[in-house]
């Protein structure tokens, strides 16, 4: 489905929400589901996008449990893209989704850079429900949010499941943090994305914590 122009929302996936930025400059997959996704986002990009997946010039991981990483080796196999993911989540993906083998993302991030992705993103390291989730801004516009924030079925805010979450202090902190962003839309990790009224339901969330 198509979240906004140029952003969408890749239908069918099993495990965390995938989304395709198109712009310009080309592609960019922003997490990749549980593992078996591939084919469905390859198709999807070729038949709703009428794209090649050599297009795709970015990968981007916002944390590294299974339900969003898992389908990434086959993803940059096919397409070539550049994977990008916070440098304390390697670990864990090398262990859990490459079983130990070989994986070297192109790009280690640590908080505070600037994508040039879909205009620019900027790079906020959220630590809590991961050591290295992240969050991708864009100024005024956009907030992409790992699980960081999720949405239920209703399409309420809510914290991702503590038993899920290494640190839930931590994880409310980031959250808190999120409030001095401005931003128009929320693109949670899992649940549909909350077009309208965004900032105010997460200032209603943060204060509740």
């Amino acid at each position: 489905m198509m979240v906004i122009p140029g952003i969408y929302r890749v239908d069918g996936v099993r495990g965390g929400n995938v989304y395709i930025l198109s712009s310009k400059e080309g592609l960019t997959i922003i997490d990749t589901g549980l593992p078996g996704n591939d084919s469905r986002i390859i198709s999807y990009l070729e038949d709703v996008l009428g794209s090649d997946p050599e297009d795709v010039i970015y990968i981007i991981l916002t944390h590294g449990h299974l339900d969003h990483s898992g389908s990434l080796p086959e993803l940059a196999d096919i397409t070539g893209a550049k994977v990008v993911v916070h440098e304390k989540e390697v670990e864990y993906i090398r262990s859990k989704v490459f079983f130990g083998g070989d994986f070297n993302p192109d790009i280690l991030l640590v908080g505070g850079e600037q994508l040039d992705i879909f205009g620019q993103f900027k790079v906020i390291h959220a630590p809590g429900h991961t050591d290295g989730s992240i969050v991708l801004w864009k100024p005024g516009d956009i907030l992409i949010t790992g699980d960081v924030l999720i949405t239920n079925k209703e399409g309420r805010l809510e914290l991702p499941k503590k038993e899920y979450t290494k640190d839930e202090e931590k994880e409310k902190i980031a959250v808190k943090e999120l409030t001095k962003l401005d931003f128009l839309i929320i693109l949670p990790g899992h649940g549909p994305p909350i077009l309208e009224k965004a900032r105010d339901l997460l200032l209603s969330l943060a204060a509740s914590l």
